[in-house]
């Protein structure tokens, strides 16, 4: 049965026969039940639910850090992972169905007014990622008490380590520690700079692949 709240101009939740009420960031909206159908999907449906089944699957862990990074593209009511979603799909899922990949330095985390990362290195070591840039803090568009983010994607778990949040751009330098089962294996790094507050951050950067030692 459905309710309908703040009266009976309010809005409506629950399902009422044949329509369905649900609300999402206080807007109410009103809609039918899916129409069941036999007909089988076509290899082009196929291929857009895979394609997007791929997508969310790479961004879902980060999706506290994409609404983040990218706050200043955010239009009307879509959040930053809709438009990072939107990104990927548009740019990094690559190949022929079924055979789809992801393009991993065409991956975005981040996009925004600061100066990014420049000159990275990633360097492994036993246990560990030696992360390095340049100290540049003389544009107008950096801060020395920025901070690099660093995400360090493992395709075969599908899981992100998240460097330390203490290294600010005038360091140039940072370590970001590796889970012992991903020894030997061959992970990808994307970095950029987030202002103290919060508010602002560069564009990411894809610092390259390594294998962990």
């Amino acid at each position: 049965m459905g309710t309908i709240r703040k009266g009976a101009l309010g809005g409506f939740s629950g399902k009422a026969g044949s329509i369905i009420g649900s609300s999402w960031r206080d807007i109410s909206y009103i809609k039918g039940l899916p129409k069941l159908s036999n007909k089988p999907k076509s290899e082009k449906q196929l291929e857009q639910q895979a394609r997007f089944a791929m997508a969310i699957r790479f961004l879902l862990p980060v999706k506290d850090y994409l609404t983040v990074g990218f706050n200043d593209l955010k239009q009307g009511r879509s959040t930053g992972f809709n438009v990072a979603l939107k990104n990927l799909l548009e740019k990094a899922v690559t190949g022929l169905y079924p055979a789809l990949e992801i393009n991993y330095p065409l991956a975005e985390y981040s996009r925004g007014p600061l100066s990014g990362p420049a000159a990275v290195v990633v360097t492994p070591e036993t246990g560990k990622l030696v992360i390095t840039w340049a100290n540049d803090v003389l544009k107008a568009t950096s801060h020395t008490d920025d901070e690099l983010v660093v995400l360090v994607y493992e395709p075969g778990s599908n899981d992100y380590v998240v460097g330390p949040p203490s290294a600010l751009r005038s360091a140039g330098i940072v370590d970001v520690v590796m889970p012992a089962d991903w020894a030997s294996l061959a992970v990808h790094v994307y970095v950029y700079f987030i202002s103290k507050t919060g508010e602002r951050v560069s564009n990411s950067i894809y610092a390259g692949s390594a294998i962990v030692l």
